[in-house]
């Protein structure tokens, strides 16, 4: 084996050459930490306006970094990854429609998605969490994708102690162990917190990392999805009595599990400093959709004053919690209101660490908006295709201020305001602006960031980022589409979508009807899954839910 290494001192580049293969990279390149909360509402952060749940770590990065307040994604899980790793609007990739479910016998078309374009570059690549992208195959699963390692589970949910999913099919249910080390089972966790033990394995990737070489670590939470039916919220007693304020009871166990969410941002950033990576580094926080407040996998979730929910395309489905924190943002602007989508981020994190734009697909739909973030420019995103999906015909287009929605989905139940329902308190709580002062995060940023916003300033920013309905006296034309109507907002001035304009704007209308025929000419018909739950029963693979396709009679061994 031949190991060559030398440094182009025009561009600081080091090439590392081992044997016949060699990546290119920028000496300084950022480290990426780039962390995704699952079903988290809008509503559930203190930095949004709410005094319910403490969130100190996510605020202290949010009012010092940027809050992204209008940051979309798609309304569940598995279209959302597609498009974060692959740039793309799902519905281009045929991943428009519902999650992949256990035993399905579907998957992440073949593309080169981010992790490969970081390897690329000379990036250390960690996936930790959820992958919810297809396991039939092995080649389908995250270290066959680009990632050198994967702690963590392939389908959609697990249980927070004991690593278990069960599914029902054909009136029986299926249950089988979920968490792998790069493949391999890892019984030897269980009885662990999950939320804690995705930031110890975080936090340890960080501890153990050569700082010689970029890291890009995607930590992909369980919290705060609902895991198995008869205890579907787990958080330990301690955590849950903090919130005894709380009047519902399985809010309580919710706003626990927030709880520990936001510690592990703490500890996953206090490692960053610890290991003296903070001041080269990227953190970017985001919810993968909005919270099922109600209804399949409900888990208490709040995304007041927004409407809908997941599986919606209303804003409570699909408008995310999302921020940025970084020493290499120069820009004043702490909550920014230019339309997001999920993505962008792969080209803009491209950029971010050196990247050619010219190398990546010609055809992405993703938009690199790195120097609107740093600097501050206008942001070249004026338009958001949220999806069309031709099996339900439910279809929404953002385009500058207006929102087109047509059609509906999950048969229009859950197309109304939920966020309020779980948001009773016995005892009205203060906003601690000195919790977040004093937390982990609060002290790194204070150290690394030139200009850290101080105490008095987070009321400030709180109020900013903070959405208001219309007043109680402005006029409201309520929309629901699953009466045929099409509906049309000005998100901007209305955000809780109570004011249908569709008939006093019909030139909008038929401009964005339009829009969304000339997007469906690029429509790749979604995948069809088969539910092979005779070849990929858990039972034949020691109980776990395995790689079934291309195994031999009882076993299937990553090789």
């Amino acid at each position: 084996m031949v190991l060559q290494m030398w440094t182009m001192l025009t561009r600081n580049v080091i090439v590392l050459c081992v044997s016949y293969s060699c990546v290119t990279y920028a000496a300084d390149q950022p480290n990426i930490v780039f962390i995704i909360a699952d079903d988290l509402g809008w509503n559930d952060v203190g930095f949004h306006g709410s005094n319910q749940i403490p969130t100190p770590n996510l605020d202290a990065l949010a009012y010092n970094g940027i809050i992204l307040n209008s940051h979309y994604a798609q309304s569940s899980s598995t279209p959302t990854r597609s498009a974060l790793l692959t740039g793309k609007f799902p519905m281009r990739l045929g991943m428009q429609g519902p999650g992949i479910a256990a035993a399905e016998k579907r998957a992440l078309p073949e593309h080169k998605i981010l992790p490969e374009y970081f390897k690329d570059m000379g990036y250390v690549t960690h996936l930790v969490g959820k992958w919810h992208l297809g396991y039939s195959r092995w080649n389908e699963t995250p270290t066959f994708r680009g990632f050198d390692h994967h702690f963590g589970y392939y389908n959609s949910f697990m249980s927070y102690f004991d690593y278990l999913s069960t599914w029902t099919y054909n009136d029986k249910d299926y249950t089988g162990f979920e968490l792998r080390s790069d493949g391999v089972p890892a019984f030897e966790e269980t009885g662990k917190y999950a939320t804690d033990l995705f930031t110890d394995i975080g936090t340890n990737i960080i501890n153990e990392h050569d700082n010689s070489r970029p890291l890009l670590l995607l930590v992909s939470h369980l919290a705060v999805h609902a895991a198995n039916k008869g205890k579907p919220l787990e958080a330990s007693q301690e955590t849950v009595n903090k919130f005894q304020h709380i009047v519902d009871a399985n809010r309580r166990t919710y706003a626990a599990m927030v709880s520990k969410l936001d510690d592990s941002v703490g500890a996953i950033v206090d490692a960053l400093d610890q290991k003296g990576m903070t001041s080269n580094s990227i953190i970017v926080f985001i919810s993968d959709n909005g919270a099922p407040t109600v209804g399949e996998y409900q888990n208490w979730g709040s995304n007041y004053p927004l409407r809908g929910i997941k599986n919606t395309l209303f804003e409570g489905g699909i408008r995310t919690i999302a921020l940025i924190w970084s020493p290499l943002i120069v820009q004043s602007t702490r909550v920014a209101t230019d339309m997001m989508h999920v993505a962008d981020w792969l080209p803009t994190l491209f950029t971010a660490a050196g990247g050619d734009i010219g190398l990546l697909d010609p055809e992405l739909d993703g938009i690199d908006l790195w120097s609107s973030l740093v600097y501050d420019l206008p942001s070249p995103r004026n338009d958001i295709l949220i999806n069309i999906d031709e099996k339900t015909r439910n279809a929404g287009l953002r385009f500058y201020n207006w929102k087109l929605i047509v059609g509906t989905s999950l048969n229009g139940t859950y197309n109304h305001y939920y966020g309020h329902i779980v948001m009773e308190d016995i005892d009205s709580q203060p906003y601690n602006t000195s919790a977040i002062y004093d937390c982990p995060v609060g002290k790194v940023v204070r150290k690394i960031n030139y200009n850290p916003v101080t105490e008095s300033e987070y009321e400030r920013l709180r109020r900013m980022a903070t959405l208001r309905c219309l007043v109680p006296g402005a006029k409201k034309n309520p929309c629901d589409p699953a009466t045929g109507s099409v509906c049309l907002y000005d998100i901007p001035s209305d955000p809780c979508e109570e004011n249908d304009l569709a008939k006093f704007f019909p030139s909008v209308v038929r401009r964005m009807k339009r829009a969304l025929v000339d997007y469906r000419q690029s429509l790749v018909p979604q995948i069809e899954g088969e539910i092979d739950i005779d070849m990929a029963d858990p039972k034949l693979f020691k109980y776990t839910w395995n790689p079934w396709v291309d195994c031999s009679d009882l076993t299937c061994e990553l090789s």
